[in-house]
């Protein structure tokens, strides 16, 4: 057995498809190894329906590479991260750097601060920002609640949603970029007049002609705690300088992160694809191996069955399971089984009727072989190759399913999915404003899945049908 499936092996390798098909499903299942093992999965795919998690994003953005292709240099979404601020004794401030390069100024820039505990008098927390040419300027100052009746130290504030302070339209800071600009640059400008303008354009300009340009170069943004006693721990703070592009995959109207949705949407896939054709396999090869060798009333009654449920259009019943039980993926994968079988059991049965009136099968009942060895030792080992190949021939059929089921809005809402994206795209009129990085990589990506197991299906050819082998090596 051992030499026939290294036999079979490299038969497989001797095709073109069958070097390619492998190296593609190497490279999607690196990929879904990568992203289940190091992005957080359930905590992604929460926050994934959450718009609120994704409100400080850019809207329809697309990639920061487009910059590489395009004259007009777009400014890039910058997020600053500190992560286990811990202030005590004489650290009470910390300093996040922006490397601000750009012909443009920033749309927004927000705070944000989450998990805070402190003890002793409540803080009060001071972001100050310094401008490339020294000047500093007060941008917000966040008072923390101060603790409840009979509430016990450690206080927490902003567990179960992070505290965001829309910097660029604070009145206190306008009224501060206004002395700025009136005492440094003896340029009296109202702060009426800053909010209309925007205050990114004050803070990261400089004057000239009674207007502002760009002042290039780095700025500090320092987070300071003012706290009588006691001291004070945040698990993470956060500033977000909003630009015109962001990441490598840009985002959708919502402001979600195409890149992650498009990683999430590997192991989905491939989930989906592989254990619905497996199950699918299996149930429809065992049914036709039994119909076939048992014959009479089974065989009657395996194939009435597969005829009936043959001809049950799809659609209509899942559409029916999901406004039922809800759009679960349970409920997709098991309408999947449920409808899939039929096919590979009429042609496995035909397949078996075949084998059971040869001579071996003849010699095996003479000297007394049971059933189920002979269904077991002579009959299966002559269809596997057929059966494994129906597994790989299966796997993109029902990765497209699932991604048009998606498109349709009858996916599961709870998971990422190609389909999802698309179907998104498609409902915010993508297509029609020009928003291609949020319909070409989720649709290149079905495709290549998909293509993928066609590769491999077509590789396997020759290991199942030795006569074609010659017109397949490359």
């Amino acid at each position: 057995m051992s030499i026939k499936l290294e036999g079979g092996f490299k038969i497989f390798l001797s095709t073109w498809t069958g070097r390619a098909g492998l190296a593609l499903l190497i490279i999607l299942t690196g990929v879904s190894l990568y992203t289940i093992t190091v992005l957080p999965i359930a905590e992604i795919s929460s926050q994934w329906n959450d718009p609120q998690h994704w409100v400080d994003f850019p809207k329809s953005a697309p990639p920061v590479w487009v910059n590489i292709f395009s004259e007009k240099k777009l400014l890039e979404t910058v997020t600053l991260t500190a992560s286990g601020v811990q202030f005590s004794g004489n650290s009470k401030s910390i300093d996040m750097l922006y490397d601000y390069r750009g012909d443009s100024y920033p749309a927004y820039i927000t705070l944000s601060v989450e998990k805070l505990r402190y003890t002793g008098t409540p803080p009060v927390l001071v972001l100050t920002i310094v401008r490339p040419d020294g000047y500093s300027v007060e941008a917000a100052r966040l008072v923390v609640p101060p603790p409840r009746p009979g509430e016990s130290p450690p206080i927490q504030r902003f567990e179960q949603a992070p505290e965001r302070v829309l910097i660029s339209s604070s009145d206190e800071f306008a009224r501060n970029l206004a002395q700025l600009y009136g005492d440094r640059f003896d340029m009296p400008v109202s702060p009426y007049r800053i909010i209309q303008e925007g205050l990114q354009r004050y803070l990261m300009g400089s004057p000239r002609g009674g207007s502002t340009i760009p002042l290039n170069g780095v700025y500090r943004f320092t987070l300071t705690a003012i706290q009588g006693t006691g001291e004070t721990r945040i698990e993470r703070v956060r500033i977000l300088i909003g630009g015109e592009a962001y990441g490598m995959m840009g985002t959708d109207v919502i402001g979600r992160d195409l890149a992650t949705g498009l990683l999430l949407g590997f192991p989905i896939s491939l989930f989906i694809g592989v254990i619905t054709s497996v199950i699918v396999t299996g149930i429809g090869a065992t049914l036709g191996l039994v119909s076939g060798y048992m014959g009479g009333k089974i065989d009657n009654t395996i194939q009435r069955l597969a005829d009936f449920m043959n001809n049950i259009p799809l659609l209509p019943i899942l559409i029916f399971l999901v406004f039922s039980f809800g759009a679960k993926l349970w409920i997709i994968i098991f309408a999947f089984v449920a409808f899939g079988w039929p096919g590979l059991t009429i042609v496995t049965r035909s397949i078996v009727l075949q084998l059971r009136e040869t001579q071996f099968i003849e010699s095996a009942r003479a000297v007394g072989a049971s059933r189920l060895r002979i269904l077991a030792r002579h009959i299966f080992p002559h269809i596997a190759p057929f059966i494994i190949a129906q597994i790989i021939f299966f796997t993109p059929s029902f990765i497209l399913l699932e991604a048009a089921l998606s498109f349709l809005g009858l996916g599961d809402p709870s998971l990422p999915t190609w389909g999802q994206i698309l179907e998104l795209g498609f409902r915010s009129a993508a297509v029609y404003l020009g928003y291609w990085w949020w319909i070409l990589p989720p649709g290149i990506l079905i495709i290549i899945t998909s293509l993928t197991f066609v590769m491999i299906s077509l590789g396997l050819e020759p290991v199942v049908n030795p006569r074609v082998r010659g017109r397949t090596r490359a």
